[in-house]
Protein backbone atom coordinates (compact mmCIF):
# COMPACT_ATOMS: atom_id res chain seq x y z
CA UNK A 1 0.00 0.00 0.00
CA UNK A 2 2.55 2.61 -1.04
CA UNK A 3 0.13 5.11 -3.14
CA UNK A 4 -2.66 7.66 -1.19
CA UNK A 5 -5.74 9.10 -2.73
CA UNK A 6 -6.97 11.76 -0.85
CA UNK A 7 -10.86 13.75 -0.45
CA UNK A 8 -9.57 15.40 2.72
CA UNK A 9 -10.54 18.48 4.17
CA UNK A 10 -8.30 20.73 7.00
CA UNK A 11 -10.81 22.05 9.63
CA UNK A 12 -8.69 24.87 11.08
CA UNK A 13 -10.67 25.62 14.29
CA UNK A 14 -11.39 21.81 15.59
CA UNK A 15 -8.35 20.53 17.31
CA UNK A 16 -8.16 17.58 19.52
CA UNK A 17 -4.46 16.24 21.24
CA UNK A 18 -3.16 19.09 19.19
CA UNK A 19 -3.92 17.36 15.82
CA UNK A 20 -6.22 19.01 13.20
CA UNK A 21 -9.20 16.85 12.56
CA UNK A 22 -9.49 15.48 9.36
CA UNK A 23 -13.44 14.66 8.22
CA UNK A 24 -13.45 12.26 4.66
CA UNK A 25 -16.01 13.19 2.08
CA UNK A 26 -18.42 11.42 4.07
CA UNK A 27 -18.41 13.76 6.48
CA UNK A 28 -17.10 11.66 9.49
CA UNK A 29 -13.98 12.33 11.11
CA UNK A 30 -10.92 9.89 9.81
CA UNK A 31 -9.35 8.56 12.66
CA UNK A 32 -5.52 7.69 12.47
CA UNK A 33 -4.78 3.71 11.95
CA UNK A 34 -1.87 1.83 12.00
CA UNK A 35 -0.70 0.17 9.06
CA UNK A 36 0.44 -3.86 9.57
CA UNK A 37 1.57 -4.85 6.18
CA UNK A 38 5.09 -5.76 5.33
CA UNK A 39 4.79 -3.00 2.97
CA UNK A 40 4.64 -0.63 5.77
CA UNK A 41 4.59 -1.58 9.05
CA UNK A 42 3.78 0.61 11.56
CA UNK A 43 3.27 3.71 9.68
CA UNK A 44 0.32 5.60 10.62
CA UNK A 45 -2.52 6.90 8.31
CA UNK A 46 -5.97 7.85 8.37
CA UNK A 47 -8.96 6.34 6.14
CA UNK A 48 -12.52 6.84 5.85
CA UNK A 49 -14.28 4.93 8.92
CA UNK A 50 -17.03 3.80 6.65
CA UNK A 51 -14.47 1.90 4.26
CA UNK A 52 -15.62 -1.62 5.57
CA UNK A 53 -19.38 -0.50 4.32
CA UNK A 54 -21.00 -2.19 1.39
CA UNK A 55 -19.93 0.98 -0.96
CA UNK A 56 -16.65 1.28 0.67
CA UNK A 57 -17.18 4.73 2.16
CA UNK A 58 -15.41 7.27 -0.05
CA UNK A 59 -12.11 5.90 0.11
CA UNK A 60 -10.13 8.50 1.30
CA UNK A 61 -6.45 7.54 2.59
CA UNK A 62 -3.50 9.59 3.97
CA UNK A 63 -0.76 8.85 5.76
CA UNK A 64 -0.02 10.87 8.40
CA UNK A 65 3.43 11.38 7.73
CA UNK A 66 2.69 13.00 4.10
CA UNK A 67 -0.05 15.16 5.90
CA UNK A 68 2.75 16.64 8.40
CA UNK A 69 4.81 17.31 5.78
CA UNK A 70 2.08 19.19 3.35
CA UNK A 71 1.70 21.03 6.45
CA UNK A 72 5.03 22.06 7.07
CA UNK A 73 5.44 23.10 3.80
CA UNK A 74 2.36 25.21 4.10
CA UNK A 75 3.65 26.33 7.56
CA UNK A 76 7.28 27.64 5.56
CA UNK A 77 5.11 28.78 2.75
CA UNK A 78 3.34 31.35 5.44
CA UNK A 79 6.42 32.50 7.14
CA UNK A 80 8.15 33.64 3.89
CA UNK A 81 5.04 35.41 2.80
CA UNK A 82 4.86 36.90 6.16
CA UNK A 83 8.63 37.72 5.80
CA UNK A 84 7.69 39.10 2.15
CA UNK A 85 5.67 41.64 3.40
CA UNK A 86 7.99 42.92 6.03
CA UNK A 87 9.80 43.71 3.47
CA UNK A 88 8.00 45.20 1.34
CA UNK A 89 6.30 48.18 4.13
CA UNK A 90 10.22 48.87 4.79
CA UNK A 91 10.90 49.35 1.42
CA UNK A 92 7.71 51.82 1.74
CA UNK A 93 9.23 53.23 4.35
CA UNK A 94 12.24 54.11 3.37
CA UNK A 95 11.39 55.31 -0.22
CA UNK A 96 9.08 57.57 2.14
CA UNK A 97 11.84 58.60 3.99
CA UNK A 98 13.88 58.97 0.62
CA UNK A 99 10.99 61.53 -0.34
CA UNK A 100 11.01 63.40 2.21
CA UNK A 101 14.74 64.32 2.79
CA UNK A 102 14.41 64.46 -1.36
CA UNK A 103 11.26 67.45 -0.60
CA UNK A 104 13.33 68.99 2.13
CA UNK A 105 16.43 69.69 -0.26
CA UNK A 106 14.92 70.90 -2.94
CA UNK A 107 12.99 73.56 -0.96
CA UNK A 108 16.48 74.11 0.83
CA UNK A 109 18.19 74.58 -2.88
CA UNK A 110 14.74 76.56 -4.08
CA UNK A 111 15.34 79.37 -1.15
CA UNK A 112 18.87 80.01 -1.86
Amino acid sequence: MTTSKSNSSWSGTSRRKNREIIRCSCGDICPIYVSCTPENPGRKFRGCPNYQDEDGGCGHFKWVDEEEDEFRAFKKQLNLQHKDIESVMLLKLIVGLLVSILVCLVAVVIKM
